[in-house]
């Protein structure tokens, strides 16, 4: 399709929907049809179909005279982005009005419309009741998303930000499916032109582009915009003549949808999560996902936001540690980054808190972890799923993630440059120099620097990988008490001391088959409570049941650690009592 197209119209039924909108916004502009004419604001008063038009000139009564005199004129608006003109009209008559100037004239035998694609937005309501679904790949699963806007070039769609973060401009769009209340359906084909967060960084918003569509798509996607704005035209009309509800709003039945009360607000409320500590965690969540994309579009760090949610981190992790450590568990749907940046500053936190470091330094630990990893969104994707590890140019790359988060980071101005240093620079060095992005080694590694490497390497070695399967958590260990010219050992020490080989959070298994989360550990990192919710010798029975101390001798050895996703488990399908008792 060329970047403008025009077209006659000569329908009744059609030169009405055009003619609809000019008389609800009523401002049109009249122009006389001999050359060089200005064209001149006037009203649009009345339209009766197929018969007349009524226009009121009282702004501009210099008018008057030629119009009684009989000269031509034509009418021209704006609808949606395109310019409509109607064929030559003459005046009929002029109303008697005392404080108005009006004529009735001849209603158009055709219309002219001249319009650009996608330049209009016609916005969406959430009472219009219009599904969405957004599928980016043929074997990919269905991701919820609420349509903003649409035009005949594209639309906006918001959505979770957790499933927005992995979009990139230019990314296909295998299909977008709009389904109308009336049962209407539209299949779009295109790909993604920007990504962004709204303004509250609660959601995403993603902008796409259409594909060239079949003329019969085309004609069905330009009747459903013009159809919105005839929706919202009804809405907001306040005439003593109603304008009829557009049939595509309507369901089958013929009712219109409910309304949402006055005054409460469209946007989706965002799902439950967890318990008390599980909602508090979801929005650190939701603000790393949102920053990622605030990053990927050439942003900053939000300082601001950035220390409340380091805040957070440090709040819940005081007497309370252990529900913030199970909590995270509920988060597994999020992204397996913004999963992997939440257990590392929590437990970077939980660890440097018992061995005495003070509340400022706690707080720039957990800021410094949240962020560490924001910069790999920046690297090219082949280079996150290579499946045969990385090749030398590859690995050349690797320092760019972090020296951009480093920069980045600069701008708070309440965090230490010291701490975030060593975290955030730090957290890929090894003691042997085999690191990144520097390969200092030995002494040259602080404190800090030492402890994040241990954090970090536990849990991404227990995470799937492109190159690799997920490695059980006793693997991970003896990696790093094995690698003592690598890692810190007494940081490793101290780490599988505070967290145990069954860390709470994690589910266990026991020798009767039972699978339980650990909810809590004793003294020597023993679980001594945990919920129990399957036998995994009958695995079709699902239980819910807290039990502690004596009571878990029930159960039988412990065997250890396993994955939840071998037996098709997570916290948020585990039963009412998944939750630590608060």
């Amino acid at each position: 399709m060329s970047d403008s197209a025009s077209t006659d119209i000569h329908q009744a039924k059609a030169k009405w929907e055009w003619l609809e909108p000019l008389w609800l916004q009523g401002g049109v502009n009249l122009a006389f049809n001999h050359a060089g004419s200005a064209s001149w604001p006037v009203l649009l008063d009345d339209v009766t179909v197929d018969e007349a038009l009524v226009i009121d000139v009282s702004a501009v009564p210099a008018l008057a005279d030629p119009l009684e005199k009989g000269d031509s004129f034509h009418l021209v608006g704006h609808v949606m982005g395109a310019l409509v003109r109607t064929s030559p009209l003459a005046v009929m008559e002029r109303l008697e009005d005392t404080s108005r100037v009006r004529f009735r004239c001849t209603y158009p035998d055709y219309l002219s419309t001249i319009h650009r694609r996608g330049t209009f937005r016609a916005p969406l309501r959430a009472e219009m009741g219009v599904g969405t679904r957004l599928t980016l790949a043929e074997d990919a699963p269905v991701v919820d998303a609420d349509l903003c806007n649409l035009s005949l070039g594209g639309c906006l769609l918001s959505m979770r930000l957790a499933d927005a973060v992995a979009l990139t401009p230019d990314q296909p769009i295998f299909s977008l499916e709009l389904h109308f209340p009336n049962q209407q359906r539209l299949e779009l084909k295109g790909h993604v032109r920007h990504i962004r967060t709204n303004d509250e960084w609660t959601r995403a918003l993603v902008g796409c582009e259409f594909d060239e569509l079949p003329i019969d798509s085309e004609r069905m996607l330009w009747f459903c915009v013009k159809e919105i704005e005839r929706e919202d035209a009804r809405r907001a009309q306040s005439s003593e003549k109603p304008l009829e509800p557009s049939g595509l709003f309507l369901t089958p039945s013929g009712r219109r949808l409910p309304q949402p009360p006055s005054g409460i607000a469209a946007e989706k409320p965002a799902a439950t999560v967890g318990n008390t500590v599980a909602r508090q965690l979801q929005r650190v969540a939701d603000y790393l996902n949102a920053q990622s994309l605030q990053l990927q579009n050439g942003g900053t760090i939000s300082s601001t936001l950035l220390s409340r949610h380091a805040d957070t981190i440090i709040a819940l992790g005081g007497p309370g540690r252990e529900s913030l450590l199970y909590a995270m568990g509920y988060l597994d749907a999020e992204p397996v980054a913004v999963q992997h940046a939440l257990v590392v500053a929590i437990r970077a936190v939980d660890l440097a808190r018992q061995q005495g470091f003070d509340s400022e330094t706690l707080k720039a630990v957990a800021a410094s972890a949240l962020v560490h990893d924001l910069g790999k969104a920046s690297l090219p994707s082949d280079l996150l799923e290579s499946r045969d590890g990385l090749t030398e140019a590859q690995r050349a790359l690797l320092p760019g993630h972090v020296h951009r988060i480093s920069e980045r980071v600069a701008d708070c101005r309440w965090l230490s440059p010291e701490i975030a240093a060593q975290v955030i620079g730090q957290v890929n060095e090894r003691l042997d120099g085999s690191g990144y992005p520097l390969g200092v080694h030995g002494a040259a590694i602080g404190e800090l620097g030492r402890m994040i490497a241990v954090v970090d390497v536990i849990d991404a070695l227990t995470r799937p990988r492109a190159d690799r399967a997920a490695w059980s958590l006793v693997e991970a260990y003896r990696h790093v008490l094995g690698e003592a010219t690598a890692f810190d050992n007494r940081w490793a020490r101290r780490y599988v001391r505070l967290f145990g080989v069954t860390p709470v959070g994690s589910l266990a298994r026991y020798s009767s088959g039972a699978l339980a989360w650990v909810q809590r550990l004793d003294a020597q990192a023993r679980p001594s409570q945990v919920h129990m919710v399957l036998n995994a010798n009958s695995p079709r029975r699902r239980l819910d049941l807290v039990l502690a101390q004596r009571d878990l001798d029930q159960l039988g050895r412990l065997e250890g650690a396993v994955q939840p996703a071998t037996y098709g488990l997570s916290l948020a399908n585990s039963g009412l009592r998944s939750a630590v008792r608060e």
